[in-house]
């Protein structure tokens, strides 16, 4: 399995797509949804939730969510914040 990552810049209080501009997994299959991303350590100052259902953090979703644009990081800071990560 091959991962590719970019930076996402998201201003406070917005939110962003996770994008395949932004995060892609290969691994030789022409299988995306079973591409499973499992967040172990979850972002400090927003969170990662489904666009359809705002609020409401997820601990995983598929290569193909982020194919369809369904994913998206949102920041909660009050303050801005230079970098925020999640694994």
């Amino acid at each position: 399995i091959v991962v590719f990552t970019k930076f996402l810049r998201v201003p406070k209080g917005n939110h962003s797509y996770i994008t395949t501009d932004v995060l892609l997994a290969l691994d030789g299959t022409d299988k995306p949804e079973e591409l499973l991303y499992v967040i172990t350590s979850p972002p400090q100052y927003g969170q990662i939730e489904y666009v359809s259902y705002p609020g409401i953090p997820i601990t995983s979703f598929s290569q193909m969510d982020v194919a369809r644009r369904i994913v998206c990081y949102v920041h909660k800071a009050k303050a801005v914040v230079s970098e925020d990560t999640f694994r």
